[in-house]
C-alpha cells in the first residue's frame, strides 16, 4: 500500500514487517530505494514507475544487502544501480537463501539475484543522480553493507534500517559502529535541517524532535546492553522482539569480551 504520497516522493509500505520502498520523482529521472517485498507490491511499484517514466532515467539504490531490501531487484533490470562498496564485496549467499526459503514456503516463482551495482559508494560523498544531488553516508552497524542517503533540496533523509518507530535496533554487525551511525544521522538532521525522515520499517517522520527521539532511544537501548533492557514504549512487546533483544544482548556481550581480550594482549 502507499503510506504517504507527496509532490516529489511516494512511500510504499509492504504488508510484511512494514518495510518501506521510496520512489523519488525528479524532472529528468526516477529514483527508487529498496524495492520490496511481495510480487504484487513490487509489480505496483513497477507499474507506477512506468506511468511516470516517459524518457526518464531510472535509478535503484540499495541501502544494504539484507534479503528484505533486495528481494524486488528482479523487476528493475533496466535501472542504474547504486550501493556501498561493502555491498558489492559482501558474500550475500545467506541473504539469497532466505529469499529462496521464503519463495518456497509460499509457492512464489520469481527470480532470485543479488543486484549488480553500477555506481559504488566508497565514502561519504555527494553525487548528481540525474539532476538530483544525493549525499551518501556509510552507516554500518545494523549491517556491514549499510548506507543512508540525504536529498538536500528536499530536506529528505532515507536511513534504511535505522530510526524505526516500530522496532528495536537489530544489531547484526557491530554495536560500536551502530552507535557511530546513529550519531552520523543525528548530525545530518541538524546540519541539513531535515524535514522528512524515512526508515526502512515503520512510519515517515516529519517532526525533527521525533526524529532525534527515535535515534536517541536506539542509542540508549544499545548503551544499556548487555546488562539492561532499556525498551522504548513505541516498540511492541512480543516473542519475536524478545528473540531480537536476546540476540543483540549476546552480540554486545561477545563484542565486549573480544575488546577486553584485545586490550589484554597489548
Amino acid at each position: 500500500m502507499i503510506q504517504a504520497k507527496l509532490q516529489s516522493f511516494t512511500i510504499y509500505e509492504s504488508a510484511l514487517m512494514r518495510t518501506t520502498s521510496t520512489l523519488i520523482e525528479a524532472d529528468d529521472c526516477l529514483i527508487l530505494i529498496d524495492p520490496n517485498w511481495l510480487p504484487e507490491e513490487v509489480a505496483t511499484i513497477r507499474r507506477d514507475i512506468e506511468l511516470k517514466r516517459e524518457n526518464k532515467e531510472l535509478y535503484v539504490i540499495y541501502t544494504h544487502h539484507h534479503f528484505d531490501h533486495i528481494i524486488g531487484a528482479y523487476a528493475f533490470p533496466d535501472a542504474t544501480t547504486i550501493a556501498s562498496k561493502a555491498f558489492v564485496e559482501q558474500d550475500s549467499s545467506e541473504q539469497l537463501d532466505e529469499i529462496q526459503k521464503f519463495y518456497e514456503q509460499y509457492y512464489i516463482n520469481r527470480p532470485i539475484r543479488k543486484p549488480s551495482i553500477d555506481l559504488v559508494i566508497q565514502q561519504e560523498e555527494t553525487l548528481e543522480i540525474g539532476s538530483v544531488p544525493i549525499t551518501f553516508f556509510l552507516t554500518p552497524g545494523h549491517d556491514a553493507t549499510h548506507m543512508s542517503l540525504m536529498i538536500e533540496p528536499m530536506h529528505l533523509l532515507i536511513c534504511g534500517d535505522y530510526g524505526s518507530n516500530i522496532e528495536p535496533p537489530f544489531i547484526e554487525h557491530d554495536s560500536a559502529a551502530y552507535l557511530r551511525s546513529l550519531q552520523t544521522l543525528q548530525t545530518a538532521i541538524y546540519e541539513y535541517e531535515i524535514r522528512w525522515f524515512i526508515p526502512g520499517h515503520g512510519d515517515l517522520c516529519d517532526n525533527r524532535s521525533d526524529m532525534i527521539k527515535r535515534l536517541s532511544e536506539a542509542e540508549e537501548y544499545i548503551l544499556a546492553l548487555p546488562h539492561e533492557r532499556l525498551w522504548s514504549p513505541s516498540w511492541p512487546e512480543h516473542d519475536f522482539f524478545d528473540r531480537v533483544h536476546e540476540r543483540n544482548r549476546k552480540m554486545v556481550e561477545q563484542q565486549e569480551a573480544d575488546r577486553q581480550a584485545r586490550q589484554q594482549d597489548y
